[in-house]
């Protein structure tokens, strides 16, 4: 989570309504931490909207490039011109643009700002340099995007591309929407309640690590498992609490289990 500002104003969520206040993690610091670990597949950077220090992504991208992994970028499609998707196109990357509704009245609610068109040019051409497997389509899938979601799953087919949808959590977002009362939450065949243990890591812009971004809702878990300016990814995994807090997690029965995140990976 390379920034908890945004340059919209969505419903869904408050993060726009803050700013940063740490130093800046160094790319240099978030690509020796990715790199030390040898079972890593996939980085996804969010936001806020990630695509505010583009700069910050490019060195990020272009120091991880000789490894296998992944990059994954969930943007809301604003800042992802024709510069950004040229740098980024030759990379191992995929880029996920939040579209919730194709109604241009209904957009500016769920934005608070009138950029359809501007992130829909931007996604048409990014579709023109990427590949299918290099962008999809995301919505958020609340009692009032729902009846909204049927035209975006359409516009993602007719150009080709995946469309995912993820469960509304009003936890820990502040925003405005209603969750749907029936959520189909993966329950787990096994005693492990979530499977995000010990598979995910989150790192946030002022170098925290902690297991997953809902770790601090967990009892005596709230504090992160380090901190990547002053210890190495090693130091921060191999530590009592680490352990500690993924033993927690594995019990963890949140209602963040809607996310994909849970998803068992056989």
């Amino acid at each position: 989570m390379n920034t908890i500002e945004c340059n919209q104003r969505c419903t869904k969520c408050s993060h726009w309504k803050y700013k940063d206040k740490a130093d800046r993690l160094a790319p240099d610091r978030i690509i020796d931490g990715i790199l030390s670990i040898p079972t890593l597949q996939e980085l996804c950077i969010v936001g806020g909207e990630p695509l505010l220090f583009k700069e910050e992504i490019y060195q990020i991208i272009e120091g991880i490039s000789k490894s296998k992994i992944r990059t994954v970028i969930v943007t809301n499609g604003v800042p992802m011109d024709k510069e950004f998707i040229d740098r980024v196109s030759k990379f191992n990357i995929h880029i996920v643009v939040s579209i919730d509704t194709m109604d241009v009245e209904f957009w500016k609610f769920v934005r608070g700002a009138n950029s359809k068109e501007r992130v829909i040019s931007n996604f048409e051409y990014a579709r023109t340099v990427l590949t299918p497997a290099q962008i999809s389509v995301q919505s958020v899938l609340s009692k009032e995007t729902q009846s909204y979601l049927e035209a975006v799953s359409l516009y993602a087919k007719e150009h080709g591309v995946y469309h995912s949808i993820q469960d509304y959590v009003a936890e820990g977002f502040e925003g405005s929407w209603t969750p749907l009362e029936n959520k189909n939450a993966f329950v787990p065949a096994s005693d492990q309640q979530c499977y995000a243990a010990d598979r995910n890591l989150s790192i946030v812009q002022n170098g925290d690590v902690y297991t997953c971004f809902q770790q601090n809702w967990i009892s005596e878990c709230q504090k992160p498992l380090g901190n990547l300016h002053h210890q190495s990814m090693d130091e921060i995994l191999n530590s009592e609490y680490a352990a500690k807090v993924s033993a927690k997690m594995r019990s963890c029965n949140l209602p963040c289990k809607v996310l994909k995140c849970n998803t068992k990976n056989d």
